[in-house]
């Protein structure tokens, strides 16, 4: 169904009672829909095959043709409405809002319930507002709502638990020894496609995280080789000792991918996995993933979950992150910061930048005080004595930031263009389009505004921060990001490292290379059939832990 044909029938419903006989001429109808003679009939044709109208052409050029409109406005308009909900597009609500007022309202409400029913029987559910998706490659991304979706689609070697313990997945068993890892696959392991999971497999994932210059590329540097011993059993030879590596298997950007691929007709691909769920269909407005049936660990609680980038409210649906009366907010282990890039057309001084950065940091206790952090440790702070009197700075500076999804960092984004303005200084916001590689602005503004996850547990958060924190990628040169990670394995070289990477740091926030802001928070909205929503402290909860109570 098209919505313009919502229009061609509202034009009619104006000239035409429905449920009655009307003899009309092609010139008539040429002037009640506002469109040409020759397009005439292929608008009637499509009502006619809709069921909306019944339409019986003229025979001979002088004689009328007979209409009988069959629906009403809002009928018409909830079966389209059923339609693009079950499919999970929400780009035509808005419109028709806007053409038709409180009747869209109406007939998205009833449309509502309709996919409501529908969902039930068929054990599915809609994720409304969810951000946008472009990208599911672990190796290529750092958006949170992405890799989200790769913990579903894929699985890695290792996983942890609630605690942030490292347990078994895709291996069943392993060894650290100094600076040589063996596991040991699970046999047979079913891919998405139906086949079985092979070594080889394995092996070009774990390699092309050396090779692909992604967001993570620096962190699996670390690697020297990946051999196959047997068809069950891996070596990971590593160029150092390091005792944090279990713990990078077990996140998201480890993810085993196949060399094997799904494609959509959308433009949109993936490599096939083995995780919880498969994508059966994906556009710019939705990915649906469908329940992986033989799925080697606890199977998926729904069948499917359509993951949609609208802003619909629907009954049965899940949100993240939708204005609502009814919310409810977890804190979560991120952490919101800026960045401060030296460059040289910058209108900021560093001295500036230390003033503004002072000013900052002061009036954030007073904008949020429940939730301002001073360090990478969240610890939230004592509320700020009286406001401090705003510098007075002249010139302009350059802030990039992400397009903002989550309400809460938007609040936060409006809050700090107030508080730079207020010194006095010339504001330019750039929004930077894909914020796994910040690099690309770093020669255009002098800060960035950006929230990231904090990987458990926290010692393990700390080192994969300090080694691919976004914004450091955007603050530092490459002869700075050299010696800074030079650091990074100077301190994890020893047995209690955290005392050590905390110095480091410490000593970037006294550099005022970075300045920590407010702790991350989610906010979820759900009715009342939705259960297992758990947000974990790394953010949004397992989509396979999602289920339906069904109504009686």
């Amino acid at each position: 169904m098209n919505d313009v044909n919502l229009r061609y029938l509202d034009f009619l419903l104006k000239h035409f009672e429905p449920h009655k006989h009307h003899l009309v001429t092609l010139s008539e109808l040429e002037s009640v829909i506002c469109t040409s003679r020759r397009n005439v009939s292929i608008v009637m044709k499509k009502l006619a095959a809709y069921g909306w109208v019944d339409w019986q052409p003229a025979i001979g050029r002088s004689n009328p043709s007979r209409l009988s409109i069959t629906i009403t406005l809002q009928q018409a308009m909830t079966e389209f409405l059923v339609e693009e909900l079950a499919r999970g597009r929400m780009n035509s609500i808005t419109k028709l809002i806007d053409w038709f007022g409180q009747t869209a309202v109406r007939s998205l409400t009833i449309a509502s319930e309709k996919v409501n029913e529908l969902n039930e029987s068929k054990n599915a559910i809609l994720i409304s507002s969810y951000p946008w998706v472009s990208n599911i490659d672990p190796a290529e991304t750092f958006r949170h709502t992405e890799l989200h979706v790769v913990k579903s689609v894929y699985d890695g070697l290792l996983t942890q638990n609630s605690n942030g313990g490292i347990e078994p997945a895709l291996a069943h068993e392993w060894k650290m020894e100094e600076n040589v890892m063996t596991l040991w696959l699970r046999p047979g392991i079913f891919r998405h496609d139906g086949e079985l999971l092979g070594i080889d497999d394995v092996v070009w994932s774990l390699e092309r995280l050396k090779q692909i210059k992604g967001p993570v590329y620096e962190l699996w540097q670390c690697i020297e080789t990946v051999t196959a011993e047997t068809p069950n059993c891996l070596k990971i030879v590593l160029k150092r000792a390091n005792q944090f590596f279990p713990y990078m298997l077990a996140t998201p950007h480890a993810s085993i991918l196949c060399r094997d691929m799904a494609s959509f007709g959308s433009g949109y691909s993936y490599h096939i996995g083995t995780g919880p769920f498969r994508i059966s269909s994906w556009n710019k407005e939705s990915i649906t993933l469908q329940a992986h049936k033989e799925y080697f660990s606890a199977r998926a609680l729904l069948d499917q979950i359509t993951l949609s980038h609208g802003d619909v409210q629907n009954l049965n649906m899940l949100s993240f992150n939708q204005v609502s009366d009814h919310v409810e907010i977890e804190k979560i282990s991120a952490l919101s910061y800026l960045t401060y890039r030296e460059r040289r057309d910058s209108q900021l001084t560093k001295q500036e930048w230390r003033q503004l950065a002072n000013y900052i940091n002061q009036q954030k206790r007073h904008h949020e005080p429940q939730s301002a952090v001073d360090s990478i440790q969240l610890s939230s702070l004592e509320p700020g004595c009286s406001a401090e009197t705003a510098p007075t700075l002249q010139g302009k500076v350059v802030l990039a930031e992400p397009i903002w999804t989550i309400p809460n960092l938007m609040r936060h984004s409006e809050w700090l263009h107030e508080v730079i303005r207020s010194t006095g200084l010339e504001l330019e916001v750039i929004k930077v389009e894909d914020i796994s590689f910040p690099e690309s602005v770093s020669h255009l503004a002098d800060l960035l505004f950006i929230e990231e996850v904090m990987e458990a547990p926290f010692e393990y958060g700390v080192f994969e921060w300090l080694s691919v924190a976004t914004g450091l990628r955007f603050s530092f040169e490459q002869n700075q990001m050299e010696r800074h990670r030079e650091q990074l394995q100077e301190a994890i070289a020893y047995e209690q490292p955290i005392s050590h990477l905390l110095g480091i740091e410490e000593a970037l926030r006294a550099q005022y290379v970075y300045l920590p802001l407010f702790i991350g928070y989610e906010e979820v909205t759900k009715t009342q059939q939705v259960r297992g929503v758990q947000v974990k402290n790394t953010g949004y909860s397992d989509l396979h832990r999602l289920w339906l109570a069904h109504s009686s």
